[in-house]
């Protein structure tokens, strides 16, 4: 065990030399993961809403008070032409529209109905549909409280009138917070990019630098300097994970799992990613080749494993691809622990489709890093 042992340490000492690789972990975890769980939300609040009330009533500026209630939605103000509220979505000082029309309250006061015109900015489609779900729910609750008024006068007798209203209930997330989805993605994520780029980049620059030709002719056999570049960068990814455990902490997401359990699982998934990063580091002939093809292989594999978008919503062929994904089970497995804090009876397909992709990328990567050391 002395020369690898020798090697081990040998790694460690390049890699805490190497100020652009401890800058570049670093900021993977300490600064990134917090950037991204600031910057990045699904929850669309403050949407900017044009009214041109046609109808100038009590009842059209109580329709009108609704959007100003909530804070999904900023009125910006009357508009007096239909013309103007063009313009306003045109240049996108405005993301909804609503026009009511000039018979609004004389329509509702002879008991018939009345509409409501909404205009959205569909260039966002997200905001949009999001847009006309608050719209109908705002809409449809005032169209409940004009029918309760009716019922009131023609049975004579005031109160409330039952209705029957749906309860919405959320588990693991009962807020509905969009930060706690995107700090375990980013968390996730940052584990694979460091997992990959380290390798990657440590090989390449011992190609750069020369000096993976004397360890080839130094007494190693090939296994050890195989070992030599994997250890390292395992235990390297496993800290670097427990110290990004503080932006959870942070932005208070509850983790409701077994962390050993997550940490236990985060090491299969080491598996994969390191071979991944040996492969790379195999193809690229120096430093910068090795981070451009790190970089390239990242961006697709984040887009279709489910750190930004669900795997459900993308095209057939898409999900099919996810699954040769090992972040695509990975970030299930994150969820799972995590937020539901369900244990391995529930995530052991998971971890199993993850250790044979991990089996799969590994074995490629030593083969192609052995037949280089030949």
């Amino acid at each position: 065990m002395g020369p690898l042992l020798a090697l081990i340490r040998k790694e460690f000492i390049q890699f805490f030399r190497s100020r652009p690789l401890i800058i570049l972990v670093v900021w993977t975890i300490a600064i990134e993961i917090a950037i991204c769980a600031f910057s990045i939300t699904y929850d669309v609040k403050h949407l900017r809403v044009a009214v041109q009330d046609l109808d100038g009533s009590a009842r059209s500026r109580e329709l009108v008070s609704r959007f100003a209630q909530t804070e999904s939605f900023d009125v910006t103000g009357p508009v007096a032409t239909r013309g103007a509220l063009d313009a306003l979505l045109e240049r996108g000082q405005a993301t909804v529209g609503v026009v009511i029309p000039g018979d609004f309250s004389r329509r509702l006061t002879q008991r018939l109905p009345a509409s409501v015109q909404v205009l959205l900015d569909g260039s966002d489609s997200n905001s949009a549909l999001v847009a006309l779900g608050y719209t109908q729910r705002i809409v449809g609750r005032y169209s409940r409280e004009v029918e309760q008024e009716w019922l009131r006068g023609a049975v004579g007798r005031p109160g409330p009138i039952p209705t029957l209203e749906n309860e919405r209930r959320a588990r693991y997330n009962p807020a509905l917070r969009s930060v706690d989805f995107v700090v375990v993605s980013m968390l996730t994520l940052a584990v694979m990019m460091i997992a990959i780029i380290l390798p990657a980049a440590g090989l390449a620059w011992e190609k750069e630098a020369g000096t993976i030709e004397q360890l080839l002719v130094m007494p190693f056999r090939r296994w050890e300097l195989m070992l030599a570049k994997i250890v390292p960068t395992f235990v390297v990814s496993l800290g670097a994970l427990a110290l990004a455990f503080w932006v959870p902490w942070w932005f208070a997401v509850p983790i409701r799992g077994s962390v050993p359990l997550f940490f236990a699982l985060s090491a299969l998934f080491l598996v994969s990613a390191l071979g991944l990063g040996l492969l790379l580091g195999t193809l690229a002939a120096n430093l910068q080749q090795a981070l451009l093809l790190s970089f390239f292989t990242l961006f697709p594999v984040l887009v279709i494993s489910g750190t930004t978008v669900p795997v459900d919503g993308m095209p057939r062929a898409v999900q099919l691809l996810s699954r040769l994904s090992p972040l695509t089970y990975y970030m299930e497995i994150a969820l799972g622990v995590l937020l539901k804090g369900v244990g391995l009876e529930a995530l052991w397909p998971q971890a199993l489709a993850m250790g044979g992709l991990g089996a799969g990328l590994g074995a490629l990567g030593l083969w192609r890093f052995g037949r280089q050391l030949r």
